[in-house]
């Protein structure tokens, strides 16, 4: 096994083999940038191809684009009627012979057939031709599309390669037929490109096949060559424009750099081979020298006037686990603590100067900690260098350091801390303040420390009282919970703290003092004052309520807080005892929302009721409203606020019976209005009866009556008389007075009786009623008369505001269907002559109508009524003409649902 010093003197293999790996990589890298050279001429001559390729291009681009707005214009004139053969003659050749590259313009119809063509002398798309194969699609394409169209390129019957475009031709909408321009591959490649190009390049015209529709062969075909394509666009249809560029020069060019490059390297490894013999025989004569430099335990190493390190002893891996072989070449004060350099550059300073030196400073380890080096340098002018011995202090350095940390800590808490620290000795005299209590007197710590009572802080009037304090905390007397002291700021400004006294013990365990610790309670008497009045100021305000507040334990229903209002309806002996036992109003424990005795605080707050009820006693209404909250003390507590409504219930109740007695008047009075249609109605099925009565008696008493006869005419008389009872029966229920009575109905029924009340009215004065119902209705839970009273109410406006309507339009169309999934939505739809925005404002007013003979109260009962379902009435405008009036029933289902959850 080697030792550190044969291991210094002797470097491994590798070493030797480092540089010739360089000169290798060298060599490699020379090599890789004469293929770079080459490789970026060639991108050089792409570039150049490439961009005379895109401006030849642009420039076909702009001929074509030009073509299509010619194209375009035309398509425009000729559907605007203004182009007749000759125009589109003359503009045509015009255009012709300034684009080379078209051979043709043509106008073919709509049936495929060519109507006018130029130039004269064309061969093909001659006037009168039908389309065929490519052309036939190109223009169904354009037919199809509305838009300008290329079509696929094709060769025609000469054999020439052709692009034809298609614009379409729309008059008000019809598609009339097509322009059509038609372009010669060779003549794009001959007229288009400019002639520099095609002295530079070889071009071709390539299909969506890559095959060739035009080549330009201005240059030879040889074996090397660069080749770039481009879509050409328009016309798309997989069109590229190919272009191909001679590129020159041999073999021999090329390999010459690279011949060069390996003889160079060659050369320079036979001069590494020959150095490396004349360091070996160095290495070899300063062996012994090296032997004493490797084996000293302390740094030793030596550094050039610039700072870097020339050679490292094997102490350096050792201390700083630096290996030493990495170290020459590199600079010392990289290895410096950042905070350390400005030190370290100036004892450098004095090195260069001829001068001895020693210093301390922390150097980076191999793993990035640092460590503190005693450093001892001598430098040697004549030779540049310095000699340089490091001795590690790291261990030193980190007591003194923890002993100054540790002082620093503690002075850093005491400052910290807010609460001010006074201690005393035995006889009283202040030994030691920390800044928190010099902020809070106001006094410097060397105006404190020393005095003794009366000391600077105590306010003069309370100067008694501080001595007796200071007695009982001498004496061992003060109080465990301390004891409040008014204090004096230096600035004369006054202040309350309480002391907290405890005996002060030395290392030793004997007592030298007492310590004390002080803190500020102006603020907390303040918020506490504050809270009281607080506190005072919220009773009053509950107290004043009309409404009826308390708080009782949500689990033992023990009520903890009631205001005045609570206390004279329940008794002012109410706090203490239970909700149930004082007989307050409230629900159930089913009606709750959730079961107060099973929420907890993290639960809150949670709304339990919001409901009516009456007092089982009394019999008076409350509207009552409890909340589930947190009280004072963390507990879950019931608050309950009862407001008496009785006053406001009896006020509604008179005013539903007002409303009903109203209800009943306005059924009267549609009843009244319709006396005379009813009379009419009844007229038919009576005459009817004694007609068929009349002449059953003729045939009886002629004696030849036949009971087949007899029994006809009585059963027709008996259909009659049924007629006549339904009529008279439908006008009393719907006159007689009772209570609203919901349940489920059919609102298909409800909707034809009252269609047979209004239908007189509807062939009296023309009008078609007609009806929209959606299948599969569900049942309506209402009130059946009150419905029909709504429905009649609707239909009969409906008709009135048809009266001044055309006979065709007079139709009144009442629709019925589904309004989601828990209502059903009846509309009621005329073709009338509507209502102004100012009539829609104030059509539920009482008394405001729009007819000379109306009361104006037919819409607000018909809402109010609506409203007692748990409906809406809403008025639109008909789209058509007219007024839509809709309202909503709810289902069966979905009352009993609403029914269960309350």
């Amino acid at each position: 096994m080697q030792s550190p010093a044969n291991a210094q003197t002797n470097p491994p293999r590798w070493y030797w083999a480092l540089p010739y790996v360089a000169v290798s990589l060298f060599a490699l890298a020379m090599l890789a940038l004469v293929w770079l050279l080459q490789q970026r001429e060639s991108e050089v001559e792409r570039g150049a191809l490439a961009r005379d390729l895109q401006w030849t291009e642009q420039a076909m681009r702009r001929a074509m684009l030009g073509t299509e707005e010619f194209l375009t214009q035309l398509a425009r004139d000729l559907a605007a009627d203004t182009l007749d053969h000759d125009s589109f003659q003359l503009q045509a050749n015009e255009h012709l012979a300034v684009n080379g590259a078209l051979t043709n313009l043509a106008w073919v119809g709509r049936d495929q057939t060519v109507r006018w063509t130029a130039p004269f002398d064309a061969l093909d798309w001659l006037a009168g031709e039908t389309l065929l194969g490519e052309q036939v699609q190109g223009f169904q394409r354009s037919a199809l599309s509305s838009r300008l169209t290329y079509g696929q390129p094709h060769r025609n019957a000469r054999g020439e390669a052709v692009i034809e475009v298609f614009v379409p031709v729309q008059r008000q909408g019809e598609f009339f037929g097509v322009i059509v321009a038609v372009y010669s591959a060779e003549r794009m490649i001959s007229r288009l490109v400019p002639d520099w190009f095609a002295e530079k390049y070889r071009l071709a015209i390539l299909d969506g096949e890559r095959s060739v529709l035009a080549l330009s062969s201005a240059l030879p075909q040889v074996d090397r060559y660069l080749a770039l394509e481009l879509a050409l666009e328009p016309p798309g249809n997989g069109m590229v424009l190919q272009a191909m560029a001679f590129r020159p020069g041999g073999s021999f060019a090329k390999a010459l750099p690279t011949a060069i490059i390996l003889g160079l390297s060659l050369i320079v490894m036979w001069t590494l081979w020959t150095l490396r013999r004349h360091v070996q025989h160095r290495v070899k004569v300063e062996k012994e020298r090296d032997r004493l430099f490797n084996l000293s335990l302390d740094m030793l190493c030596v550094v050039d006037l610039d700072g870097r390190f020339r050679r490292c002893n094997p102490a350096f891996e050792r201390i700083l686990g630096h290996a030493p072989a990495g170290l020459p070449g590199q600079l010392m004060i990289d290895f410096v603590h950042s905070e350390d350099v400005a030190a370290t550059l100036e004892v450098l300073r004095q090195l260069a100067g001829g001068e001895p030196v020693k210093f301390e400073n922390r150097c980076r380890c191999a793993d990035g900690s640092y460590k503190w080096l005693a450093w001892s340098i001598n430098p040697v002018r004549d030779e540049g260098l310095v000699y340089a011995v490091a001795h590690d202090i790291t261990g030193r350095k980190a007591a003194e350091d923890a002993l100054r940390a540790e002082s620093a800590f503690r002075k850093a808490m005491e400052d910290s801390v807010i609460t001010g620290l006074r201690a005393i000795d035995l006889t009283g005299r202040i030994i030691y303040v920390n800044s928190a209590f010099c902020r809070m007197v106001g006094f410097d710590e060397s105006e404190l420390v020393g005095t003794a009572a009366p000391f600077p802080y105590w306010p003069p009037e309370q100067r008694a009282v501080c001595e007796r304090n200071l007695a009982m905390t001498l004496a061992g007397q003060a109080p465990k919970s301390g004891f409040e002291m008014r204090i004096q700021r230096k600035n004369g400004e006054r202040f309350d703290a309480r002391f907290y006294l405890s005996p002060l013990i030395d290392l030793t365990g004997r007592q030298t003092g007492w310590m004390a610790s002080i803190t500020d309670i102006t603020e907390p008497k303040r918020v506490r004052a504050a809270l009281e009045a607080a506190h005072e100021r919220f009773e009053a305000v509950l107290d004043g309520l009309d409404a009826a507040v308390f708080v009782a334990d949500a689990r033992t229903d023990e009520i903890l807080f009631a205001n005045f209002s609570f206390k004279r309806i329940h008794g002012f002996d109410a706090v203490g005892r239970t909700v149930r036992g004082v007989a307050v109003p409230q629900p159930e424990r089913g009606d709750y929302r959730v079961d107060p005795r099973n929420l907890s605080p993290a639960d809150l707050p949670r709304e339990l009721f919001d409901g009516e009820l009456q007092h089982p006693l009394s019999g008076r209404w409350y509207h009552v409203r409890e909340q589930a909250t947190r009280w004072v003390d963390g507990r879950v507590v019931r608050m309950g606020i009862a407001t008496d409504i009785t006053d406001r219930k009896q006020t509604a109740e008179v005013a539903r019976q007002q409303e009903e007695r109203l209800q009943r008047t306005a059924r009267l009075i549609t009843m009244g209005e319709m006396a005379s249609t009813l009379a009419h109605e009844l007229n038919q099925p009576l005459a009817a009866i004694a007609n068929y009565c009349a002449g059953s008696v003729t045939r009886l008493q002629s004696g030849n009556a036949r009971t087949e006869d007899i029994l006809a005419a009585m059963q027709k008389a008996s259909f009659q008389a049924e007629r006549a009872g339904k009529i008279i029966r439908r006008v009393r229920e719907f006159v007689k007075k009772s209570e609203p009575r919901r349940s489920a109905v059919s609102i298909v029924e409800v909707l034809d009786d009252a269609i047979g009340f209004a239908d007189i009215d509807a062939r009296r004065t023309g009008i078609r009623i007609q009806t929209e119902i959606e299948a599969d209705l569900p049942a309506v839970y209402a009130d059946r008369i009150m419905i029909e009273q709504v429905l009649l109410n609707l239909i009969r406006n409906g008709l009135d505001a048809m009266i001044d309507t055309l006979p065709a339009q007079r139709v009144l169309v009442v629709r019925v269907r589904r309004f989601g999934a828990d209502a059903v939505e009846v509309a009621v739809i005329d073709r009338g002559h509507g209502i102004s925005e100012e009539g829609r404002r104030r059509l539920f007013t009482p008394f405001y109508t729009t007819k000379s003979e109306g009361m104006g109260m037919g819409l607000n009962i018909c809402r109010s009524i609506v409203e007692f379902h748990d409906g809406r009435l809403i008025v639109d405008e008909n789209p058509e003409g007219g007024t839509i009036f809709s309202f909503t029933l709810p289902t069966e289902t979905a009352s009993e649902r609403i029914a269960r959850s309350a």
